[in-house]
């Protein structure tokens, strides 16, 4: 009697659709796709959907497949990138990883034709942010229940936002966090302390995305007016408020404004080098900055909302106003007690991140 050798299990075909692309540097989501695709496993395929302002890659990784489109991914014109990207979808997978749920509408009307695995990590509370009209926020609330009726598996980014749950939902609703990972490979030589002159001193450092909501008007004024020396790395050129606040604050003295730094060994090395990493989201769930910040093992001093307490698992020091801040900066103490416990780190590696993404398409599967 002849042994039958072990079959091969059929790759899921996943397709990634909301964000920039593969190799984009924009934000937490492009890191999330690069991590998906350079460390999935044999058993999942990923066709990913690339913007038009995202460098084509030079390689990819094996498994991995990219359709263009001549559209952005952000703004009003990224709901048509989401759109047309699940309609290139079509019969071509079995399963969509949604970023960002505002293309799910479109899911659910071919729901006649179409019935594909919906995994939507649904990103923050994005219908309270300042940014949108009453239209926008709307429409996201929509979006926000869709995903929750539709969707095989829901995906937060931070146990707060479980506070939004309605208690009627079909989606198994799980938190799964950003990875992060630091770059060692940049050391401050000459050149590079030429090119950030900072790097000679002792500086505070905060990276986020110019948005109202994450204070940076507020965090400059309060800098301004001490003796610390102040990084502040943003988009600044991209928005209305990133250009006044560049405006306002690009010849203080003792704070230094990089308008968008993409180098992530760059960027790194002055993520390693600071004195504390001030962190001020107020709306964001586990933000990709701020879990950066754990792997590099540095102090965090952060604005005291319950999703920073989340993703710190209580670690660091929080403030409720900058000048709590400063005045704790001003005292000397010794801020080497705010950097985060080794088991926080760990939980935050790559690796782990992207094997429970891939059991959530698995799993996910076997509930349709």
């Amino acid at each position: 009697m002849s042994e039958k050798m072990p079959t091969t299990p059929t790759p899921r075909r996943v397709a990634v659709v909301g964000s920039n692309g593969i190799y984009a540097q924009y934000g937490g989501w492009d890191q999330l796709v690069n991590n998906l695709a350079e460390r999935r496993s044999a058993c999942i395929e990923y066709l990913i959907f690339n913007a038009r302002d995202t460098p084509r890659p030079k390689s990819l990784p094996d498994g991995v497949a990219v359709r263009r489109l001549p559209l952005k991914a952000s703004g009003f014109e990224g709901l048509f990138f989401d759109m047309w990207s699940i309609l290139e979808c079509l019969w071509r997978v079995d399963t969509i990883l949604l970023l960002g749920v505002q293309g799910i509408p479109l899911l659910v009307l071919l729901r006649w034709v179409w019935k594909p695995v919906i995994v939507s990590n649904v990103g923050g509370i994005e219908w309270e942010r300042p940014k949108f009209g009453l239209a926008s926020r709307l429409y996201l609330r929509l979006c926000f229940w869709l995903s929750l009726r539709y969707s095989s598996t829901v995906i937060l980014d931070n146990q707060h936002h479980r506070r939004y749950l309605p208690a009627a939902r079909r989606a198994r609703v799980v938190v799964i966090p950003y990875g992060g990972v630091i770059d060692t490979t940049l050391e401050a030589d000459e050149a590079l302390t030429r090119k950030y002159p900072f790097l000679r001193g002792t500086y505070y450092l905060s990276v986020s995305r110019s948005l109202e909501d994450n204070m940076l008007e507020e965090l400059c004024a309060a800098f301004a007016r001490s003796r610390h020396a102040l990084v502040l790395i943003s988009n600044l050129s991209k928005s209305e408020y990133g250009r006044s606040v560049q405006a306002k604050y690009r010849d203080c003295g003792n704070i230094t404004l990089i308008d968008g730094l993409y180098s992530k060994p760059e960027l790194d090395l002055i993520r390693r080098t600071c004195a504390a990493y001030v962190h001020t989201h107020t709306l964001c769930g586990t933000a990709p900055s701020l879990v950066e910040m754990v792997m590099a093992r540095r102090p965090i001093l952060s604005i005291d909302v319950p999703q920073n307490r989340y993703t710190l698992a209580q670690s660091g020091f929080y403030f409720s106003e900058f000048d709590e801040l400063i005045a704790m900066l001003d005292s000397g103490a010794d801020l080497t007690a705010f950097v985060s416990p080794d088991d926080l780190a760990r939980s935050y590696a790559w690796d782990l991140i992207v094997r429970r993404y891939e059991d959530e398409y698995r799993g996910a599967a076997g509930n349709v």
